[in-house]
């Protein structure tokens, strides 16, 4: 993919994000980012052990933080990883998956959705081991 068409994706999802909005069911919820460094999301799991059985966000934010945002959570669904392989992303690749040349020195609004996944499925992981009821977590 040559980076016109890695823009034209990321602006694409940006405008129009995949699995976006409140998961009344969710197991966790999670907040990240910051409204002050290009973006906020919240991010909402439900999962079965390892497997993820539904997952979305909610956010605000420029274009690679709500983009990007939107692609991780979609690469997640689509291909089916399981928990222990999202926490198993590495951030660079993830950039460099995005395009580093696009991302520049914005690399935390590329990485946002990514960090809070991976906060959101250790909040999941604490809250089954102590049995609790969803709720978001102060960042």
């Amino acid at each position: 993919m040559d980076r016109k068409e890695r823009v034209a994706r990321l602006v694409d999802h940006s405008k129009n994000p995949r699995h976006s909005g409140t998961l009344d069911d969710a197991d966790a919820m999670m907040p990240g980012g910051s409204p002050e460094c290009g973006g906020s999301v919240v991010v909402y799991i439900k999962g079965d052990g390892d497997l993820i059985e539904n997952l979305s966000f909610t956010g605000d934010g420029d274009t690679i933080s709500m983009g990007a945002a939107s692609m991780i959570v979609e690469k997640t669904l689509s291909e089916n990883l399981t928990m222990e392989e999202v926490l198993a992303l590495d951030y660079d690749e993830w950039v460099d998956s995005i395009g580093r040349d696009i991302v520049g020195s914005r690399t935390r609004n590329a990485t946002m959705g990514l960090s809070t996944l991976k906060s959101a499925i250790r909040k999941y992981r604490r809250d089954r081991m102590r049995g609790e009821r969803p709720e978001a977590e102060a960042v």
